[in-house]
């Protein structure tokens, strides 16, 4: 059996980190740069655990969540306020499998959010509107894609449910 961690990095981190804003953007002082700096370290130090052995397994560790702190922040000064207020107005409003794009010049990245399916879910054991979604994001020329699921929560704010 193959063990070791599957995953595209970058790709991965934007899930992270878009994650990360979506569930507190509403109710937080944290910056979208430091929610995925936290974000890309904790998940740079999963990733850096994979490999290495003894001594060499925690400095992996330590590298991958520096490495990821890094990165991290850089894809979640990406999403700034515009970026979160489309795709939450997508998830509320926009028809299923209908892309919704824009260009954000201040970070230079270009965004394709698609809201697929509206369902009941739940959130907490309570009934509630739930989406499932694909972010398509252009940052330095390198397209990432991301797939998840939103719920609204008792608030009626949309919260990542993956």
């Amino acid at each position: 059996m193959n063990n070791k961690l599957s995953i595209k990095p970058a790709t991965a981190m934007l899930a992270v980190v878009f994650s990360s804003v979506l569930v507190v953007s509403g109710c937080s002082n944290t910056s979208k740069e430091q929610q995925g700096a936290i974000a890309g370290s904790v998940l740079g130090g999963v990733v850096g655990h994979q490999f290495g052995k003894g001594n060499g397994k925690t400095a992996m560790t330590v590298i991958g969540a520096v490495v990821g702190g890094m990165i991290g922040g850089n894809v979640g000064r990406g999403l700034d306020q515009e970026d979160q207020r489309r795709i939450n107005q997508s998830l509320e409003t926009a028809p299923n499998n209908q892309k919704v794009a824009w260009d954000n010049p201040n970070t230079k990245t270009n965004y394709e959010f698609t809201p697929i399916n509206k369902y009941e879910g739940n959130v907490n054991g309570q009934p509630t509107q739930c989406r499932d979604y694909v972010m398509d994001a252009w940052i330095d020329g390198r397209m990432q894609q991301v797939h998840g699921r939103a719920c609204k929560n008792a608030n009626g704010q949309w919260i990542n449910a993956t």
